[in-house]
């Protein structure tokens, strides 16, 4: 949709609000909604979510005190119709609260908990004012993402009780589950309270790896921002990394080359297909059924090796840059991918089909771990927790970027069948497994698609000077759903902000859900299928 025609449309919906509404405005496919008063961020955003079919994307915050905005809090709602993003901004001026609209957009309870530790604004209203990010070691009276807070800081070690919730009654025991667990994971705490075996609440504790990322990039040239953000969950690197680019290239206003776009789908379903393989092994392996692990650990390293002959990294680093790639793609390559997702995808149908056939592994599968729709839509859900139980989100088809626009055509048959399927979903653990099938098939065949690259540059030259305080919202689709990063320039070719949401920080709050009523070996199995990653939602 033209963004003009949708600033109309928008305009009209909101005409009773015309008061409190300083200005709308656009920008690429960003609607902006500045507010007059912080106290009509409420009405206007239920406004938004409920009457412009939206859900909320994100909440971003920014310390603008040294330009006199004062603290600035941007909700950020995507369209469900159209490739539209819409901001809806309000500064606080000298005020350390706002009001908290979670009562109407469950979705933004996190995201206000996150801004109360990293900037002590208080959200009014939240009925959980309890910390998220920073744990109870740190001192209450610092915000690391205030300008004033200096990266370097030590902070006082102070000595504080987590309130976790207390399930009570006969028979009600609690199980305490890490920080630290068993193998390789990182870590994160899971509390849950039990009947016998059956799970009756699940409350999850995690930033037990926060590195402060979007602090650290406050202090970055572009470049070492990028290789960041390469860095921000390891086996997202190509989704991470080109949605940082893309925000940078947004805000310089240039567009990369036809191979550059190429190339980085390639990279980006070469991403996807190792970990979609990855993580069936991986519920496999929570299933009991080891051989069928190990068949698909093969396949994985089968791609990895292909990951490093074309890129030089296992985890596809460095392949991305400002304004294109680094890595082009010649014929011996083209004749290699193409050789090993023929070989990786012929075995790979077979070992599925060896465990479809093993009806105690499909029963372990179905009905395990069922997400309600509902809770996935007030909660934001997004990639295959939410398409599992038929909810059709896909930034790459959504938001086009990169060269998907190319592979967004569909018949009106194919849209109806799509449709029927996505109706037929269940959520649970056998769901999540059967889409994660079909989408390694569809990955190789967007890289087959993808290979008819021409002789073209890799990549456009940036602007030596980006305008300072320009902004934009650069996004894609990982391997566990929509990443979305946001920046703001600063002097200098410097970041002044940089703001990063995960598909991991949407979906852990599904996890609680979608063990209730399970046995508590279950939920292994159940976390695995989501697959989420805590590198990626601790930042």
């Amino acid at each position: 949709m033209n963004p003009l025609i949708l600033e109309n449309h928008i305009g009209k919906v909101l005409s009773s609000f015309s008061n409190q509404i300083k200005k709308i405005d656009n920008k690429n496919n960003e609607i902006y909604i500045h507010l007059k008063d912080v106290s009509d961020t409420q009405i206007i955003c239920n406004n938004v979510y409920e009457n412009l079919n939206t859900k909320l994307a994100t909440i971003i915050c920014t310390d603008e005190q040294k330009n006199g905005n004062g603290f600035v809090i941007r909700y950020v709602f995507e369209k469900l119709d159209a490739d539209i993003f819409i901001f809806i901004i309000t500064s606080l001026g000298k005020s350390n609260c706002f009001p908290s609209i979670v009562s109407h957009v469950p979705a933004a309870a996190s995201y206000e908990r996150e801004i109360k530790d990293m900037f002590g604004l208080v959200p009014v209203g939240n009925p959980d004012l309890r910390p998220l990010v920073l744990h109870e070691h740190w001192p209450n009276d610092m915000f690391p993402l205030r300008k004033e807070f200096d990266l370097m800081t030590k902070a006082i070690r102070q000595e504080q009780e987590y309130a976790f919730l207390r399930v009570e009654g006969d028979g009600i025991c609690e199980i305490p589950v890490g920080p630290v667990h068993a193998g390789i994971i990182e870590p994160g705490h899971f509390r849950f309270s039990v009947l016998g075996e059956n799970i009756i609440n699940l409350e999850t504790r995690l930033f037990y790896t926060h590195k402060g990322i979007e602090k650290l990039a406050e202090s970055m040239k572009l470049d070492e921002a990028l290789l960041l953000s390469e860095r921000i969950s390891g086996d997202e690197s190509v989704a991470n990394s080109t949605a940082y680019c893309q925000a940078i290239e947004k805000i310089s206003q240039i567009s990369i080359p036809n191979n550059a776009k190429k190339i980085r789908t390639i990279f980006g379903e070469l991403e996807r297909a190792y970990n979609h393989i990855g993580t069936l092994g991986g519920i496999s392996t929570d299933a009991g059924f080891a051989f069928g692990a190990a068949r698909l650990n093969i396949l994985k390293e089968r791609l990895m090796q292909l990951n490093e002959s074309l890129s030089g990294s296992r985890l596809l680093f460095g392949v991305n840059r400002i304004g294109g790639v680094k890595c082009g793609i010649s014929e011996s390559k083209k004749k290699l991918i193409r050789e090993r997702i023929d070989e990786v995808l012929s075995d790979f149908d077979k070992i599925i089909g060896m465990l479809k056939s093993k009806s105690s592994f499909m029963d372990r599968l179905k009905d395990t771990g069922i997400i309600q729709k509902k809770i996935a839509h007030d909660l934001g859900i997004v990639g295959i927790a939410a398409r599992c139980i038929g909810i059709d989100v896909d930034t790459r088809y959504d938001h086009p970027y990169a060269n998907y626009v190319v592979h967004n055509h569909r018949t009106p048959q194919q849209v109806m069948q799509s449709q029927i399927e996505m109706e037929k979903r269940s959520g649970d653990v056998l769901a999540r497994f059967e889409v994660r099938i079909n989408e390694v098939h569809d990955s190789f065949k967007i890289i087959r698609e993808s290979l008819d690259l021409a002789d073209d540059s890799l990549f456009t030259d940036v602007p030596v000077e980006i305008t300072p305080y320009g902004s934009a919202l650069g996004y894609a689709e990982s391997h566990r759903g929509q990443t979305l990063h946001w920046i703001m320039m600063g002097e200098k070719n410097s970041i002044f902000r940089y703001k990063i949401r995960t598909a991991s920080f949407c979906n852990w709050k599904i996890m609680e859900h979608a063990v209730l009523n399970d046995i508590v070996p279950d939920f292994p199995l159940v976390n695995k299928s989501l697959d989420l990653s805590y590198s990626g939602n601790d930042l």
